[in-house]
C-alpha cells in the first residue's frame, strides 16, 4: 500500500512534471517565436537605419549642394545688382553735371540780365536824381524859405543891437567908475569878514576888529598901480572894453557886425 501510495504520487508528480514540462516547453516556444519576431524587427530597424542614415547623408550632399549652389546665385546677383547700380550712378552722375551746367549757364545769363537791369536802374536813378535836384520851387517852399530869411534878419539885428548895447553898457559902466573916482576921490576901506575870530564873550565888553582890512587902494595907485592914473581903478584883465588907454574926450567905437549870424532852426 505504501508502495502503490507512492507509485501514485509519484505518477502525480511525474504528471505535473510533465505538465510542468509542457507549459515551460509551450512557453520556450513562445519566446523562441516572439525572440525571433524581435530579432525581425531588429533587422528591419537596422534597415531603416541604414536607409536613413544613407538618405541623411544624400539630404546633407543636397543641402550643401543647394547651399553653394544659393551663394553662387548670391554673388552673381550682388555683382549684377552692384554693376546695375554702378551704371545707375553713372548715369546720375551724368545727369546731374548736365543739369548743373545747364543751371549754371541760367544763372549766369539771369545774373548779366540782372546786370543790366541794374545798370538801366542806376542810370533811370541818377536821372530822376538829377531831375529832382534840377526841380522847380514850390509856392510853399519858396514862402517858407522867405520867411525864414526874414526871420533870420530879424534875429542878426536883435543879435546886432543886443552887442551894440552889450558894449555900450560896459562902455558906460567904465566911464561911471572913472568919474566917480574922479569926483568923490575916495579910497574906500574894503575888508571881508574873517570866521576864524573867537566870538566874544558875554562879560568881555572890549571891541573886537572882525574884518581885515586889505591894501589901500589910493596908496597902490599912488605907487604907480593902475597904468598911471592914480584916480582910476585897474582895468578888468583880458578885457577888450578896458583899454589902458581909454580917453573919456574920444567918442565910443563903432560896434562890429558879425561875420557869420546865426542860424535858428526853429519856425514859428
Amino acid at each position: 500500500m505504501e508502495l502503490e501510495r507512492s507509485i501514485d504520487i509519484s505518477r502525480k508528480q511525474s504528471k505535473e512534471h510533465m505538465c510542468r514540462i509542457t507549459d515551460l516547453q509551450e512557453e520556450l516556444r513562445h519566446r523562441e517565436h516572439h525572440i525571433s519576431d524581435l530579432d525581425k524587427e531588429v533587422q528591419h530597424l537596422h534597415g531603416n537605419i541604414s536607409a536613413l542614415t544613407k538618405e541623411l547623408e544624400f539630404k546633407g550632399k543636397e543641402i550643401l549642394r543647394i547651399r553653394s549652389e544659393s551663394n553662387q546665385q548670391i554673388r552673381l546677383h550682388e555683382q549684377d545688382l552692384n554693376k546695375r547700380l554702378e551704371k545707375e550712378l553713372d548715369v546720375m552722375t551724368a545727369d546731374h553735371l548736365r543739369e548743373k551746367n545747364v543751371m549754371r549757364a541760367d544763372f549766369n545769363k539771369t545774373n548779366e540780365l540782372l546786370k543790366e537791369i541794374n545798370a538801366a536802374l542806376q542810370v533811370s536813378l541818377e536821372e530822376m536824381e538829377e531831375k529832382y535836384l534840377m526841380r522847380e520851387s514850390k509856392p510853399e517852399d519858396i514862402q517858407m524859405i522867405t520867411e525864414l530869411k526874414a526871420m533870420l534878419t530879424e534875429r542878426d539885428q536883435i543879435i546886432k543891437k543886443l552887442i551894440e548895447d552889450n558894449k555900450f553898457y560896459q562902455l558906460e559902466l567904465v566911464n561911471r567908475e572913472t568919474n566917480f573916482n574922479k569926483v568923490f576921490n575916495s579910497s574906500p576901506t574894503v575888508g571881508v569878514i574873517n570866521p576864524l575870530t573867537k566870538q566874544k564873550k558875554k562879560n568881555d565888553k572890549s571891541p573886537t576888529n572882525r574884518f581885515v582890512s586889505v591894501p589901500n587902494l589910493s596908496a597902490l595907485e599912488s605907487g604907480g598901480v593902475g597904468n598911471g592914473h592914480p584916480n582910476r581903478l585897474d582895468p578888468i584883465p583880458n578885457s577888450p572894453v578896458h583899454d589902458t588907454e581909454f580917453n573919456s574926450s574920444k567918442p565910443l567905437p563903432q560896434p562890429v557886425p558879425p561875420k557869420q549870424p546865426k542860424t535858428f532852426l526853429r519856425y514859428q
